[in-house]
């Protein structure tokens, strides 16, 4: 049986999470989280190998069986995106810049010690948010849109020996997306269109640790595709009635519709290796994979609607996509100044899956360079805290819109993130 302070903490755990919002990616493509915990993070995201802590249950859900007692860590991350456009004739903008919070929450215990573990966490793999001008260069593609997501996560994992153990976890995603934009409508001013969903979904994470000897660790991990399925609503405002889409919609200013958008998040695989060549230092290096490649383009239905109404239709029906799998590499070091104070920095690499035809404001992207730094401190000799910092640099995109030519220009992107997490071992 559990210990009955597990279960204490699993409610606790829960409940929070349930008031938790998660929104905003950084780094390693487009949508794509990892910023579960500030010693992973301060480590440029390379971990796989080394996960020994409650963050395992994110990072690879083997690594739980290096923890003999209950542990529990909480962590908050601040994510502040920055994004200048300028456009062909010299025109320049900036989205606003939001500061986005999401928390991240981890508990894991041994059932049988040496052999079978356990693990809960909440966080979240992925998200998005840009908030651009409303009667901007951007306004006909995106005013503003955001993917917020909380994955609840049930890990186990087993030691089959002293040097290998396994896991696996289940992941209940549960999803909201929101998109806004103008409708064009020539000279009868812009009309609105903003479609608001939600949709829950489940996938699976595998893990493999190796242990070779005490200097030499590896890891692999495998994260399952997940596939949404939006379901919600497209509210019509402003709409011109005497011609478009008003006219269409039967002569309305506003209207509200059935809408269906699906968006599949992408398969992953992440090979770790964590060496320690001395006892104050590790080194830890990741190699990952993200496969965007079964994302060709992004369908809205609406049920309710006949074939001509549709026509006439923002969010457009289907956007080409076509985005290509892309890799990522990490590298970060951890030095032990003393037994109860430590100092990190790392490195992340990440390609963009965004071709340059079908780049636009929804998801704007680009290849980028993070630099990470980040310390640790003993409190006591059970409570850790841990304290991160990554500037993701992405590199300056010159884009030729085919479909929108109010979309051309440069675009330049820095993200500065922050996270704080505390460890508790009982």
């Amino acid at each position: 049986m559990l210990p009955f302070r597990l279960i204490i903490v699993a409610v606790s755990v829960f409940l929070l999470s349930c008031c938790s919002k998660n929104a905003f990616a950084s780094d390693n493509g487009v949508i794509k989280l990892d910023l579960a915990d500030a010693v992973a993070v301060s480590m440029g995201g390379a971990f796989v190998g080394e996960a020994d802590r409650p963050s395992a249950v994110f990072y690879n859900p083997a690594g739980i069986t290096q923890m003999d007692t209950i542990e529990v860590s909480a962590g908050l991350t601040w994510a502040q995106p920055q994004i200048e456009f300028e456009s062909a004739s010299g025109g320049a903008s900036k989205m606003k810049e939001d500061n986005y919070l999401f928390p991240s929450i981890f508990v894991t215990a041994p059932v049988i010690k040496d052999k079978l573990y356990v693990g809960i966490g909440e966080t979240s793999d992925f998200g998005g948010g840009n908030d651009w001008e409303a009667n901007g260069f951007s306004q006909y593609a995106t005013i503003k849109d955001s993917i917020v997501n909380q994955d609840y996560r049930l890990a186990a994992a087993y030691k089959i020996c002293d040097q290998w153990s396994l896991g696996a976890e289940a992941i209940d995603e549960q999803s909201e997306f929101e998109h806004d934009e103008a409708i064009n409508q020539g000279g009868f001013g812009n009309g609105d269109a903003l479609f608001k969903a939600t949709d829950n979904a489940w996938g699976f994470d595998l893990g493999t640790i190796f242990r070779l000897n005490a200097q030499n660790q590896f890891g692999l991990n495998y994260k399952s595709p997940i596939h949404h399925v939006y379901d919600g609503n497209v509210y019509f405002n402003n709409l011109f009635t005497g011609a478009g889409l008003g006219a269409l919609l039967g002569g309305v200013s506003s209207f509200t519709t059935k809408a269906v958008q699906k968006l599949k998040m992408p398969q992953t695989v992440t090979l770790g290796y964590s060496l320690k060549p001395i006892s104050k230092l590790t080194l830890n290096f990741d190699l990952g994979w993200t496969d965007w490649s079964q994302y060709k383009q992004q369908t809205s239905t609406y049920p309710n609607l006949s074939a001509g109404q549709q026509s006439g239709l923002a969010p457009s029906s289907t956007l080409a996509r076509d985005w290509t799998s892309v890799w990522s590499e990490s590298f970060g070091a951890q030095y032990s100044v003393t037994d109860k104070f430590r100092v990190r920095a790392g490195y992340e690499h990440h390609q963009s899956p965004v071709p340059q035809a079908n780049y636009d404001t929804e998801f704007p992207d680009a290849d980028s360079n993070t630099l990470t730094a980040g310390i640790g401190f003993d409190l006591t000799s059970k409570l850790t805290i841990d304290v991160a910092y990554a500037g993701a640099i992405y590199k300056m995109r010159n884009i030729i819109s085919t479909t929108d030519a109010s979309l051309s220009g440069k675009y330049s992107e820095f993200v500065n993130v922050g996270v704080v997490t505390l460890t508790y071992k009982f």
